[in-house]
Formats: structure tokens, sequence, C-alpha cells
């Protein structure tokens, strides 16, 4: 069948055309490369991006929800069970860790806490929102910790363990843990 297609082109090269045949055939042959293929691939990639790709985006959408969701929330419980052995107290203001933690999730920053409870949170927001939502639960949620631990916590933590805390804090970031050293 290719090699009839084939035998026909061939053909169709070796007879003279007339002038008015040669601009017919150059006007259908702009029509069909420039209108028709370019509408016949545009509906093919948009039914393939409804389909497939939209799919595709929304597995990939919840499958980093979720793991961002579940590493933040391990993150978040490491550091209140570290607070709970090691510190001897809560993450509640009132019943605070007795003991400056330096160990566990404090030796990669001074805010475990509040890292895990962000990353929980944009994955949440991504999850059941969208990328944008996530980011913003992210974003809003960074700013009011890390307000509440500069002007608050931080404070009350100097006053309760004097130099061990500057020290502690001099050697270890604030909230995103160092990737190198």
């Amino acid at each position: 069948m290719l090699q009839r297609f084939l035998d026909k082109l061939v053909n169709a090269s070796s007879e003279h055309r007339s002038p008015l045949y040669k601009v017919v055939a150059l006007i259908i042959g702009v029509l069909v490369f420039i209108g028709a293929v370019p509408a016949l691939l545009f509906l093919a990639a948009q039914a393939a991006e409804t389909r497939v790709l939209a799919d595709l985006a929304l597995r990939i959408k919840l499958a980093v929800g979720i793991a961002c969701a579940a590493v933040g929330l391990a993150f978040a419980l490491w550091t209140v069970l570290a607070m709970a052995t090691s510190g001897k107290g809560t993450p509640v203001p009132l019943a605070p860790p007795r003991k400056l933690i330096v160990k566990g999730p404090y030796r990669l920053c001074r805010n475990p806490l509040q890292l895990g409870v962000i990353v929980y949170y944009f994955g949440i927001g991504l999850y059941f929102g969208s990328w944008a939502v996530g980011a913003t639960m992210f974003v809003i949620g960074l700013i009011l910790g890390s307000l509440y631990h500069k002007f608050i916590e931080e404070k009350e933590l100097r006053l309760r363990f004097g130099d061990a805390y500057e020290e502690y804090r001099s050697k270890t970031p604030f909230l995103f843990p160092r990737l190198w050293s």
C-alpha cells in the first residue's frame, strides 16, 4: 500500500502541470498545512490535556499534598515527643518544656514544630485546594509563627535558659535546617 502511494507521487512529479493547476495545488496545500493540520493537532492536544495531562497533574498534586502532609505531621509529632521526653513539657505555652531541648528535631532548627506544621498546612491546602491555596497556607503559617517565635517565645527562652539558650541560638538555624555544614 505504501509502495503504491510512493509510485503515484513519483508519477505525479513527472507529469507536466499548468500554472493554474500549480496555483490551486499551492492554495490547497497552504490551507491543509496552515489551517487543517494545526486545527486537528490542536484538537488532539486539547483532548490529551483534558483527559491525560489533567489527570496526571491532579495525581501529582494529590501525591505531593499527601507526602507533604505526612512529612509535616510526622516532623511535628517528633517535636512534640521531644518536648515531652527531653524537655519534660508540652507545646502549650502554659505548660512548656522545663529543660532546653537541643537534640532530636531541635538539632536541625530552633522551631521544628512550626516547620512541621507549615509543611503539613501546605500539604493539606494542596490536597484539598490547589498549589496556590497550599502556598498561601504555608506563607501565612510561616509569617504568623515566625512573628510569635521572634517577638514572644525567644524573649521568654532567654529569660528562662539564659546563656545556654544564647549559645544554642547562635549555632542553630531559626526555622529552615541547613542542607550543608
